[in-house]
């Protein structure tokens, strides 16, 4: 039976690594979450399924990316969204 690879990427990266190769997951400098699931080639072929497939992988992955940036933005000292001057 064909399965298809749902993908959900996240990356929060500074603007200036943006254009960067892909860096070590560990890298504190930016945050990389991803999630991948195999679906039944019904359930991809099912609009109702997909939505409900994406929006959970997304919503869970983007949570995970949240929790990971600010703890980078709370270890650096960084407060509403304003960036120390250089």
């Amino acid at each position: 039976m064909e399965r298809f690879k749902v993908k959900v990427r996240i990356e929060i990266v500074p603007e200036s690594e943006g254009d960067s190769t892909r860096r070590d997951a560990a890298d504190v400098c930016g945050i990389e979450e991803e999630a991948v699931e195999l679906v039944a080639a019904e359930t991809a072929a099912s609009i109702d399924d997909m939505e409900e497939t994406l929006l959970k992988n997304g919503y869970d992955t983007m949570r995970r990316a949240l929790s990971r940036h600010f703890a980078e933005v709370s270890k650096r000292g960084l407060c509403g969204g304003r960036v120390p001057p250089a």
